[in-house]
């Protein structure tokens, strides 16, 4: 059985992967995100699920869980609180770290107030993403950390990495947007000068790059010969697209700059445009692994993707996206509920507190 390496990255639209020139070298397909943030679309991802889109939570079976059973090694590395065990990325990994820093406390009431632009304002003003950013591992740091632990590991080995980098302010420090600039994107995207917008452009730009070469250094630092290699983002970001900057998940938006990102397969024979809820069934496939009937993606070595559905969901409500790579339909700040074999879930966002200050950092007022 032949290692598989999977990476997920930050925020990276579609239409910007060729500045990540290594990823670029492979053959990059078009996905659809099941969700418009970070926890939902990952966790719907490892869990093949729509009800981890609902719930943000992981449901078994999950990815790790299939390989582990099929004899694999699983290890997975995620330097972001959306990805704690907490909310179930933890299953089925024999080692996993989500780089949490204890300590870091926030109030119960956050996440209602990104109810309330007023309130958001107040808030973002005095707890910028930027206010921790220096304390979180930096990319390179977390893929020093995969590539000791596969190294160590018995074969056949399954890493998962997520990238952080990319994610706005798309670095620390002197690579990050600045929190002045930051803000004004954030609040006043209409009062952004030329010179402005191509600032912000040029710091994402630069992380894309600057994930890219963490990505190639990956890759040749670990001991497999030739691994099989799944690239994808968990969404993308906006840039001005339809009046707003970054994703904001309490928008409900489900734009192409937010939903379509790149998708790599290497030593996995799957093509064409797909759901990202496809990767798990594919990758379990092509590892020889169990497919479990309740995922709810495609096995993309037996079965093309016709269409996708995104869903977009923030407290009770979400917006759902329907296409065929031609259409779309698009329900806006539905009630959704998502019913399987006698399971049913709703839209559910609840966050324990000791995760809720990691989040704000991140700029989720949760």
């Amino acid at each position: 059985m032949d290692d598989i390496v999977f990476v997920t990255a930050d925020s990276v639209r579609a239409d910007y992967v060729d500045e990540m020139e290594y990823v670029s070298s492979f053959d990059v397909e078009t996905g659809m995100t099941a969700a418009q943030y970070t926890r939902p679309s990952l966790a719907s991802i490892h869990a093949s699920s729509y009800e981890s889109v609902l719930t943000g939570r992981v449901k078994e079976p999950t990815l790790a869980e299939a390989l582990s059973a099929a004899g694999y090694t699983c290890l997975g590395l995620s330097p972001n609180p959306n990805t704690d065990a907490t909310f179930g990325f933890a299953e089925g990994f024999d080692r996993y770290d989500s780089f949490i820093e204890p300590g870091n406390r926030g109030s119960g009431l956050r996440q209602y107030l990104a109810n309330f632009d007023l309130l958001r304002r107040i808030y973002y003003k005095f707890y910028p993403p930027h206010a921790k950013s220096e304390n979180r591992p930096r990319d390179r740091e977390v893929v020093e950390q995969a590539i000791e632990w596969f190294n160590a590991a018995e074969g056949p080995r399954f890493l998962w990495v997520h990238l952080m980098e990319t994610h706005r302010p798309y670095g620390a420090g002197e690579d990050a947007v600045s929190e002045d600039l930051d803000q004004k994107a954030f609040f006043k995207p209409d009062k952004l000068t030329d010179a402005e917008e191509a600032e912000i452009d040029r710091k994402y730009r630069q992380s894309l790059q600057r994930a890219d070469e963490n990505i190639r250094h990956l890759l040749a630092e670990i001991d497999s010969d030739d691994p099989a290699f799944v690239f994808t983002a968990d969404h993308g970001e906006g840039f001005g697209d339809d009046g707003y900057y970054f994703h904001q998940p309490q928008l409900r938006r489900v734009d192409d700059c937010l939903v379509e990102v790149p998708v790599v397969f290497d030593g996995v024979d799957a093509d064409g445009p797909c759901s990202l809820l496809d990767l798990t069934p594919t990758i379990a496939a092509s590892a020889g692994a169990d497919v479990a009937d309740r995922w709810d993606g495609n096995n993309l070595l037996e079965t093309d993707t016709d269409y996708t559905i995104t869903i977009a969901p923030w407290h009770e409500q979400a917006t759902v996206l329907w296409q065929d790579f031609e259409r779309r339909l698009v329900s806006r700040d539905a009630r959704v509920t998502f019913e399987h074999r006698g399971d049913t879930a709703e839209v559910e966002d609840e966050v324990p507190e000791e995760l809720q200050g990691q989040l704000r950092d991140l700029g989720y007022v949760e």
